[in-house]
């Protein structure tokens, strides 16, 4: 099956993104969590319609990174093991379905047992009734016996078969033909593989990309309009769109992609919604995703911002020969050649500094915002992002004699550093403390 990815990063994966078989299939559904990356596991959900049976296909997605297991040297390479189990319950608590799969992986450089890029995306699906259901899933480390937990709470609605109807939105992370071999993605003459975490952006991702299906019902409808709208946290409207979709199968699928390219990082709504005659609306879908970090529309839109996060790991000289280029071609091409000159293996696909760099910025937009201040910007995302994670984290709440904060040391790589951070405010905002490069202090552990 030749996949195509939706990015550049997402290429790098495309070795590691496999095609798994379930132990049981069935079904349809709506939904998801996304937990942090550092847990290294993320749950998605989407709800399908299957005429042939009236029931609803609720496809189960989870996204499993490398890091989060304990790989083991074995036959010239490293190994790892896990178990997976999801199990659907009804509102009774009474499990009605579930899947068990046990997976050994196998890799030969070293360097992507413990890669934050490194994953494995798989789904199975269950056929089930409209009602409120329970997923939960649990997946067991065979060599190190941690485990990682997820479950979602959710609600499959009836489709109505009388009008046209919408399925629910699947974010997609590749597309391809369906191979000889049936496969879990296959969706008609479509391989689609979903993006579970439902992030967007990095090194030349310039498109989200996700996945519909329409249901004709017993309407003699011949065609809808199908509107798509991009909203931003607070509501602006970021993209819109409007086309005809003909109906003339019982079932009507669409892969579509939107650019990047006007988007800003940050959390945003895809809406989708279905209309008929004189315009009445159908139905409506909407979900969520994130753009984490779009070269293009930065240096679009927001190209001081560009050169504020770079400032972090550049020289003064560098920010300032960056800031002489105006157009947006010449800006590309500067920042190409920045991160070439950082490149620890040129000549390969991916360039492993600026990957680990973005990673960071990402973890700390995550982990470290306070109010609608970006997390690269506080203390500790500038931290995190010149050092890395710290060795060991000492982290003192708040009490009745004290404010909380935080100690965090570097003791690899040949030198101590130690950086604390306190919340003066009690606000989230931990500010870095004197001396400001974390150097010249003896370890208190």
């Amino acid at each position: 099956m030749t996949m195509k990815y939706i990015g550049a990063t997402l290429i790098l994966l495309s070795a590691v993104v496999c095609c798994w078989l379930p132990c049981r299939a069935a079904g349809d559904s709506a939904g998801g969590n996304k937990p942090d990356h550092e847990l290294g596991l993320f749950l998605d959900f989407a709800a399908f319609y299957n005429p042939a049976s009236d029931k609803i296909r609720l496809e189960v997605y989870y996204q499993l990174y490398s890091h989060v297991l304990q790989f083991e040297p074995k036959g010239g390479g490293f190994v790892a093991a896990y178990e997976c189990v999801i199990r659907v319950k009804d509102r009774s608590g009474l499990q009605i379905d579930s899947y068990t799969q046990d997976r050994e992986i196998r890799v030969n450089d070293e360097r992507r047992t413990t890669s934050r890029l490194d994953f494995r995306t798989n789904q199975t699906s269950f056929e089930l009734d409209p009602g409120k259901y329970e997923v939960a899933l649990t997946l067991r480390d065979m060599k190190s016996a941690r485990m990682i937990s997820r479950e979602v709470k959710l609600k499959l609605k009836d489709f109505d078969a009388k009008k046209p109807r919408l399925s629910d939105i699947e974010f997609v992370m590749a597309t391809g033909p369906v191979d000889q071999e049936p496969s879990v993605f296959d969706k008609g003459s479509l391989a689609v593989v979903p993006s579970v975490s439902r992030e967007f952006g990095g090194a030349g991702d310039d498109r989200v990309a996700y996945y519909i299906e329409i249901y004709r019902g017993r309407d003699s409808m011949s065609s809808v309009f199908v509107e798509t709208t991009i909203r931003s946290e607070r509501g602006s409207m970021a993209y819109r769109d409007s086309l005809t979709a003909e109906l003339g199968n019982a079932v009507t699928r669409q892969f579509r992609e939107v650019s990047l390219s006007n988007l800003k990082p940050g959390d945003y709504h895809l809406e989708v919604i279905l209309r008929g005659r004189r315009n009445k609306k159908l139905d409506q879908k909407e979900k969520a995703f994130r753009v984490e970090w779009t070269q293009e529309a930065l240096l679009r839109n927001d190209f001081k911002e560009v050169l504020n996060i770079l400032s972090l790991i550049a020289t003064s000289e560098e920010i300032d020969e960056l800031k002489k280029h105006e157009s947006y071609d010449d800006r590309v091409h500067a920042i190409e050649a920045f991160w070439l000159s950082r490149d620890p293996t040129p000549g390969t696909v991916e360039n492993e500094t600026r990957s680990e760099f973005y990673r960071r910025v990402r973890y700390a937009n995550k982990n470290f915002g306070y109010f609608r201040q970006r997390g690269w910007y506080s203390d500790r995302g500038r931290t995190y992002i010149r050092y890395g994670e710290p060795d060991q984290i000492d982290d003192f709440p708040i009490s009745p004699n004290r404010r909380p904060y935080q100690i965090w040391h570097y003791y690899q790589g040949g030198r101590y550093l130690k950086f604390t951070f306190i919340d003066e405010n009690e606000d989230g905002d931990y500010r870095l403390m004197y001396p400001f490069d974390g150097m010249d202090q003896r370890p208190d552990f």
